[in-house]
């Protein structure tokens, strides 16, 4: 993601390199990191939220940078790769067969965000 900042600070184009089963593997793997954890997703945002050196450096990159970067990044929905938006195109390094499907309300998002996956 700190790519997709300087190249959006920058106005260059950006592009991601996706090296899992597709941008639908994203939640899977966030769920199991919060299985794994014994974390549940609430816990996790209201870490987020409450811990405030997290939102003093959010507040001063948006601010300096003119980004737009939530406290809650890739959690909403949970595993939706925010940094995406910003990329030009995202490589995605697997074949059709292989994808995990996105859940329809995350394809959703990537879509009027303009994600674009190759």
């Amino acid at each position: 993601s700190n790519a997709a900042f300087a190249a959006r600070v920058l106005s260059i184009p950006s592009v991601a390199l996706l090296t899992t089963a597709g941008p639908g593997s994203i939640q899977r793997t966030y769920a199991e990191i919060l299985r794994m954890s014994q974390t549940t997703e609430e816990m996790l945002v209201k870490e987020l939220e409450d811990f405030q050196p997290h939102r003093e450096a959010v507040t001063r990159l948006n601010e300096k940078y003119g980004l737009d970067i939530g406290l809650l990044t890739n959690l909403q929905p949970t595993g939706k790769l925010d940094v995406l938006k910003w990329s030009t195109v995202t490589l995605v390094t697997t074949c059709e067969d292989l994808l995990d499907p996105m859940t329809p309300d995350v394809a959703e998002i990537y879509t009027k965000e303009g994600a674009i996956f190759e």
